[in-house]
């Protein structure tokens, strides 16, 4: 028989091996095509000065922080060989107002062994759009209306958002989290995504899900619920509601 003490030994070194490789690897990402650039580990900051924008775009596998300030700034966090190839732009966002694009540059596949942190001030956001795989946090945003969409498995965190107007877009498997206050919200979830946003006081909502999707809601007057698929609507509060389910989806109060 073999030492069974040898054989627990040699698991436990091999867990520790594999626990070792994994965390090297935890921040390792890649994105785009063409030439790969393999980042070189050495961090490095960069201001940037792209312009005034009312609203962001993102594409790529990056972390962005939001918060509301006096002006309009932004400062990407990279390894330093990588900086040159992600891209900070302004374009027209239609309806008189600008739009910050963040990707990377065209041609080439970034490889990173760092995470890509970019810090962003903003005297207003209207529109937010993830495509792929970033994830995005807005801290403490007053805007008149928000419209923030997701395509891809990428996430949206709105912390404390106060608005007249809101609207919620998911195709993918991404997920959006909402706290604060809204007078309309409209939530739209193509997919298995889902919108957490139980903590979004609303008065009046309107959810359409096609798929798997799942939302939480809360609606203090009004509810409207369309869902074809096995999505569910959860949801606090004491609203009015009208509903058209086609599919094993539901709608049910949400458990506090």
């Amino acid at each position: 028989m073999k030492n069974p003490q040898r054989r627990i030994a040699f698991a436990a070194l091999a867990f520790a091996g594999l626990a070792a490789v994994t965390g090297a690897q935890a921040w390792s990402w890649t994105f785009g095509s063409g030439e790969r650039i393999k980042g070189s580990g050495e961090v490095g900051s960069e201001a940037r000065t792209p312009g005034g924008f009312d609203a962001i775009q993102l594409s790529g596998s990056f972390k962005v922080q939001v918060r509301q300030a006096a002006s309009d700034s932004v400062e990407v966090r990279a390894e330093k060989n990588l900086l040159p190839y992600i891209e900070t732009r302004i374009v027209d966002g239609g309806k008189g107002g600008k739009t910050l694009e963040i990707t990377t540059k065209k041609g080439f596949q970034l490889a990173g062994t760092q995470p890509v942190q970019i810090s962003i001030g903003m005297i207003v956001l209207r529109s937010l759009a993830v495509d792929g795989s970033g994830d995005v946090r807005v801290e403490g945003m007053k805007t008149p209306s928000l419209d923030a969409a997701i395509a891809g498995s990428g996430d949206i965190r709105l912390q404390e958002l106060f608005s007249e107007k809101v609207g919620f877009k998911v195709a993918g498997s991404g997920d959006i989290y909402a706290k604060g206050r809204t007078n309309s919200l409209t939530i739209s979830v193509a997919g298995s995504g889902d919108v957490k946003a139980a903590e979004l006081a609303s008065d009046e909502v309107s959810v359409k899900i096609a798929g798997s999707g799942d939302a939480q809601v809360q609606a203090n007057k009004a509810l409207k619920v369309s869902i074809a698929g096995s999505g569910d609507v959860r949801y606090l509060g004491s609203p009015e509601i009208s509903s058209s389910v086609a599919g094993s989806g539901s709608i049910k109060r949400l458990n506090n």
